[in-house]
């Protein structure tokens, strides 16, 4: 069954009528993955983002669902 979350609906794979990749396509995937990571981790550690904003990760910073610290 379909849930909705911070103004997001998650559901199964089946019910969103999604087919699974091919292997062709998941070998793509993983080809893609592995040349970022590449890339990554050709930067210097010195030159590598120490924190990264939770707006890039994070759907409910900023909306009534982001939790708080209690006062």
């Amino acid at each position: 069954m379909s849930r909705e979350f911070a103004g997001k609906i998650f559901s199964t794979p089946e019910e969103a009528g999604v087919t699974p990749p091919t292997e062709e396509e998941i070998a793509r995937a993983r080809e893609a993955f592995d040349a970022f990571q590449r890339r990554m981790d050709a930067v210097p550690l010195e030159d590598r983002m120490k924190e990264v904003s939770p707006k890039f990760w994070d759907d409910t910073s900023g909306t009534e669902l982001e939790e708080r610290p209690h006062s």
